[in-house]
């Protein structure tokens, strides 16, 4: 269950790597930001039938580091609670040190890659919309990159 638990937060919502470009369109300003999401801790509250089932609830928490994987910008704290199969409905809150706040909604189904919903942020990142592209990675970690419109 530990190892399904911890497989399942690097697939989750994890990143940073501080890459950051502007573009502009249509009167939008928009954001590239990359993150890298090491290996998280985490907690799991196993509801009704032992194992994996639905309304099951896991916690992770994650230090986020620079596109290089080399700086910390941050932290990650995320919740899930599982659905049916494989699918679990995400919250995840990216604490970007010195930037602000971002949130992100995702629907992952274990272990595919998935797009998070970029739904609100503070301070740098209050206007902040988007999505959230999550990949995990081969060494354990997981690649995010966010494409944010204000």
């Amino acid at each position: 269950m530990r190892r399904y638990l911890v497989t399942t937060a690097c697939l989750t919502l994890a990143g940073v790597a501080l890459g950051v470009g502007a573009a502009s369109g249509a009167g939008d300003a928009s954001t590239t930001l990359t993150i890298t999401q090491r290996t998280p801790q985490a907690a799991a509250l196993d509801l009704g039938s032992q194992g994996p089932s639905p309304g099951d609830v896991l916690i992770f928490r994650s230090a986020l580091f620079d596109e290089t994987n080399t700086e910390r910008v941050g932290s990650l704290h995320i919740t899930c609670t599982q659905s049916f199969g494989a699918r679990h409905v995400c919250r995840g809150i990216f604490v970007l040190t010195g930037r602000g706040r971002l949130s992100v909604d995702a629907l992952p189904e274990f272990p595919l890659p998935t797009t998070g919903i970029v739904n609100g942020g503070t301070n740098e990142f209050e206007r902040a919309r988007g999505e959230a592209h999550i990949k995990p990675q081969p060494d354990g970690t997981t690649l995010i990159k966010f494409h944010l419109f204000d």
